[in-house]
């Protein structure tokens, strides 16, 4: 088994590391006491063939952070961890490829799922270069899996996920669930004019081991045949759900519905982080101004830098309106993405948001609904088959 090296680690947090760690990963978990320094010290460091380094406390954070991007650039199947002193941002550690954060005052629990997390990705990771079927693929043979991701608030996230998920469910009755992972403020409900009787709450606190047939209790019905998982109604409720317990969830679904589609809180949440491992496609949604296309520049850099190279990658424009002074291509270069999709500005949009009626309901003609329309034939692999269906609501 390959091991956990703790590099730059104090007595204190090498102790507490090994304590926290899960049984079966403890026996792995080593201190490394040579130099990294220089190029020498990197080689030897990867010949030791980790699945996870954990850097820090004792190392300067910017130090940390450089090699964390050393480690990151030369081994994609090498998870780092870093155990910050407080001068760290989230998105300069992202962008060094860094896979989870920790501090001296992280607690136990914390820990523990951190570094289990680290080390199922780093598994994952080398089965995929090694060319052999992973766990997660073994257990999904035919969900697609779409995170919806926007860096910015207020970017139309909650409204594209609704109309994709009510557009795929047109294609696969009874075969889409939509997962509100905006746990603390998530608006889906509220989107598709649903007032559930249970949510992602209910399903984590159920006594016992979830399953896929109890987690379907906890699903909620839209009239266009979608199933959907609402976020709890209280953001204390949704700091009850777990990153690994979201994890399973999206898991148990991939093996029942065919096509998962999933909402996210704004920026890279360590929830949006573990989805991510799980999905099949990413939509990246930016709107139409240079903060909102810089954002989504830093999120794609941080793909790029963690190795999360598999999903299939759509960029949706949002509210494209020439008369703002940006060009496509110039959105194209911001981004370091091509833009797939331009969704029009419309008056018509939040109105259906406050009426709780998606648009590729109220008006599928609409020339929104057409781009959206566009965007759930290419999921489901129906371009050209499926324009712009009159979709209507079912008893």
């Amino acid at each position: 088994m390959r091991p956990i090296l703790l590099v730059g680690s104090t007595d204190a947090m090498a102790r507490r590391i090994h304590a926290a760690a899960a049984e079966g990963l403890r026996d792995r978990v080593r201190l490394w006491t040579q130099p990294i320094t220089d190029a020498g010290g990197i080689e030897a460091l990867l010949q030791a063939r980790p699945a996870v380094v954990i850097l820090g406390p004792g190392l300067v954070d910017k130090v940390s952070l450089r090699f964390a991007q050393s480690i990151d650039a030369a081994g994609a199947d090498i998870e780092v961890v870093l155990v910050h002193n407080g001068g760290v941002d989230a998105d300069a550690a992202l962008a060094a490829g860094v896979r989870g954060l920790l501090s001296k005052s992280s607690d136990d629990d914390t820990i523990r799922a951190t570094v289990g997390r680290a080390v199922a990705a780093a598994e994952r990771h080398q089965d995929h270069e090694a060319g052999a079927s992973s766990l997660l693929e073994a257990a999904t043979p035919r969900a697609k899996v779409t995170t919806v991701l926007s860096p910015k608030g207020g970017a139309g996230k909650t409204v594209l996920s609704t109309n994709l998920a009510v557009g795929l469910a047109s294609v696969a009755p009874r075969g889409v669930v939509l997962v509100d992972l905006d746990l603390q403020f998530g608006d889906v409900a509220y989107a598709l004019g649903l007032k559930p009787r249970h949510t992602s709450f209910d399903a984590v606190a159920t006594p016992g081991p979830l399953d896929i047939t109890t987690l379907k209790v906890f699903l909620t019905r839209h009239s266009s045949g979608l199933y959907v998982l609402c976020a709890p109604d209280e953001p204390y409720r949704g700091e009850m759900v777990s990153v690994d317990a979201a994890q399973h969830i999206i898991s148990l679904l991939t093996a029942d519905f065919d096509h998962v589609v999933v909402d996210t809180a704004a920026g890279l949440s360590e929830h949006t982080l573990a989805t991510l491992d799980l999905s099949t496609d990413v939509v990246f949604l930016a709107d139409m101004d240079v903060p909102s296309v810089r954002h989504l520049n830093k999120v794609v850099r941080a793909f790029d830098r963690l190795g999360m190279k598999k999903a299939t990658r759509h960029f949706v424009l949002n509210r494209a309106d020439a008369r703002v002074g940006l060009s496509m291509l110039q959105v194209a270069t911001q981004a370091g993405l091509a833009v797939d999709l331009e969704i029009p500005l419309s008056k018509e949009v939040p109105v259906t948001l406050n009426q709780g009626n998606p648009i590729l309901l109220s008006n599928p003609k609409s020339p929104v609904s057409r781009k959206i329309w566009e965007l759930v034939e290419r999921l489901a692999g129906t371009q050209g088959t499926t324009a712009h269906l009159p979709l209507k609501r079912s008893a």
